[in-house]
């Protein structure tokens, strides 16, 4: 996970699965699902930072384009 709010996944789910032993059958069930929401959700973010810089790329893109037509009708009109 490359975002601002990085946490060590590795870590975090070392954590839960001690939690998860420590506490018994119902516990272990318990935190086992509470890590593998945690995974998801690392997964999620990086499918957002992803997309994030997509989107800068398409915003970059698309400003470079209007730049270009308007660039094209200033031209245009002054040869008028």
């Amino acid at each position: 996970m490359h975002s601002e709010n990085h946490v060590d996944l590795e870590f975090a789910l070392r954590k839960i699965h001690e939690l998860a032993t420590a506490e018994g059958d119902l516990g272990y069930a318990y935190w086992y699902e509470v890590g593998r929401l945690l995974q998801r959700a690392a997964n999620m973010q990086a499918e957002i930072d992803l997309l994030c810089k997509e989107l800068e790329r398409c915003r970059a893109t698309r400003a470079d384009s209007i730049r270009a037509v308007k660039r094209r009708q200033r031209s245009a009109s002054k040869a008028r």
